[in-house]
């Protein structure tokens, strides 16, 4: 059985690498070199946000560690079958995506996150992986003016043979 004391010492041990994360988030972000821009909204708004939101919860963890109740009073339950599915999904994620394209190597990571989570509908979830990845290619791609990878398989479907 795992004592009170212990388990506040993870719970600090946790909220400190969230603080720790967001402090070199913001730090490494300081860090950019940006060229003059005319733009409201520039590079390094977004890692800002995400360094003071991370700040923003490791300080909370760290407080709840030390004067708040413990979270799990049985210890951490992890879910390595769950775990494992993710850094599957992820790894594919990496290896597929400059051949497949965003669209659908983001749709096959979420849907083996749900999987993963517990989800049972193979065809909805593809429906909603591909419906959340196709919005986030049109709003990086032509909102943004980011460029998020095709992929090669699809740009070869895509480009046929020029007429004779």
């Amino acid at each position: 059985m795992t004592t009170g004391r212990a388990l506040r010492l993870g719970e600090s041990v946790l909220g400190g690498g969230v603080l720790a994360l967001g402090i070199f988030l913001a730090v490494e972000t300081t860090q950019l070199r940006v060229g003059p821009t005319h733009a409201t909204v520039g590079p390094t708004l977004f890692p800002y946000l995400v360094a003071a939101g991370l700040l923003i919860i490791g300080a909370l963890l760290l407080y709840q560690a030390f004067f708040g109740h413990v979270a799990h009073e049985r210890g951490i339950e992890l879910d390595f079958a769950a775990v494992g599915l993710i850094c599957v999904g992820l790894v594919l994620q990496i290896l597929l995506i400059e051949r497949l394209g965003w669209i659908i190597a983001t749709t096959l990571l979420f849907t083996i996150v749900a999987r993963a989570f517990g989800s049972r509908r193979l065809v909805i979830d593809l429906a909603i992986g591909l419906a959340l990845a196709g919005l986030s290619y049109a709003v990086f791609n032509w909102g943004l003016g980011l460029s998020l990878p095709y992929g090669e398989v699809l740009e070869s479907l895509t480009a046929g043979d020029p007429a004779p």
